[in-house]
């Protein structure tokens, strides 16, 4: 699978990060917010949540729409916390195998549907665990709210192809859902499917231990 691999592309949200959906549901219940049933989808969120993670939406503008919807003033932070425990964390030992293999020679990018709500924990939080910083595991980081682009949008694969300078044939697209790999694979790109919490290891242990 990897013979004529350059560049490794990770999700985040559901390969990198282990997500806990049911968990976010209840503490958005918990203050109140019972639309976040009809919005929360792992894959491809709905209303204003496609809106944050496409960046129509500026956080504040979802705080307030949040606010609008349960009708009370709830805090920006008790929104923000709600939005948080989606995320369980990124287990150390994936952070490890990406390390090693940008040491072996791949490029390893992150291309993920993600909103600026959580992204700033994951990346002074998630991503220092290990002493690192986000840099240290990615060239380049791509992300929809800063591209107003959503996967499986066939645009946002050819700008990451384009800004950064990969071919498809030559990488590897790691995510969680069917309908991204499907639209990365008419693209050219070599695709992997990961199951929730896998451990993906497998696919590269021959080339970590030449």
């Amino acid at each position: 699978m990897l013979e004529d691999i350059k560049n490794i592309v990770f999700d985040l949200g559901g390969v990198m990060i282990d997500l806990d959906k049911e968990r976010c549901i209840r503490e958005f219940h918990k203050i109140g917010f019972s639309e976040i049933d009809s919005l929360i989808d792992s894959y491809h969120p709905k209303g204003m949540l496609r809106g944050i993670e496409v960046g129509e939406v500026s956080n504040e503008e979802f705080f307030d729409q949040v606010r609008r919807s349960i009708g009370t003033d709830v805090p920006d932070e008790a929104i923000r916390g709600a939005f948080l425990s989606f995320i369980e964390g990124i287990p150390v030992y994936k952070l490890r195998l990406v390390r090693a293999l940008r040491e072996k020679g791949f490029r390893t990018f992150a291309l993920s549907n993600i909103n600026d709500v959580v992204f700033p924990y994951i990346r002074e939080v998630l991503f220092t665990q290990d002493g690192l910083t986000l840099e240290d595991y990615f060239e380049k980081v791509f992300l929809s709210y800063e591209m107003h682009l959503l996967k499986p949008s066939p645009e946002i694969y050819r700008r990451m192809i384009d800004e950064g300078g990969m071919r498809p044939e030559e990488t590897l697209f790691i995510d969680d859902s069917e309908s991204n790999l499907a639209a990365a694979s008419e693209l050219g790109f070599n695709v992997y499917l990961a199951g929730p919490r896998e451990d993906f290891s497998h696919l590269f242990r021959e080339v970590l231990h030449e």
